[in-house]
């Protein structure tokens, strides 16, 4: 069983690679796949703090920063003034990041669409309950090798 797993773990590397190595491509040269999250995160929550992005994506502050200057620049994003309270600045989509947010995301369900269209439903059930599993118990196997 050691080896299986040994494979499997190889096997999930490499689909995340390629995965991500593909998602890099089909965003091309008009946004990074950090800015492509940042911005999604943006359309589900609503304006976000720079830093509340930093957590949600568990990435460094330093890292939203130079993201979120890059998608202003770019136009995607704007800084604001809370309504709530003047002192806090939120990130908000523009149009034009709202327009390239639905371009992409288009483009990526294409994606998906075609990597899993040798797939049947059952196996994508099959494939995303055992996802799940796998990150449901991740903490407990942490725990054992602390």
């Amino acid at each position: 069983m050691k080896e299986e797993l040994f494979n499997l773990e190889g096997l999930l590397r490499s689909a995340s690679r390629m995965m991500k190595a593909d998602i890099r491509e089909l965003l091309g040269d008009g946004m990074t796949s950090s800015e492509f999250m940042v911005i999604r995160l943006i359309e589900d929550q609503g304006a976000l703090k720079a830093s509340e992005v930093s957590k949600l994506m568990e990435v460094s502050a330093s890292h939203i920063t130079s993201v979120t200057d890059s998608l202003v620049e770019k136009g995607f994003i704007t800084r604001q003034r809370s309504s709530e309270d003047r002192r806090v600045i939120e990130l908000a989509l523009t149009d034009d990041g709202k327009a390239r947010l639905i371009h992409f995301k288009k483009k990526k369900s294409l994606y998906f669409q075609q990597l899993f269209q040798s797939f049947s439903e059952e196996e994508i059930l099959n494939f995303m309950k055992l996802i799940e599993k796998m990150l449901t118990h991740k903490d407990k196997a942490k725990q054992d090798f602390s």
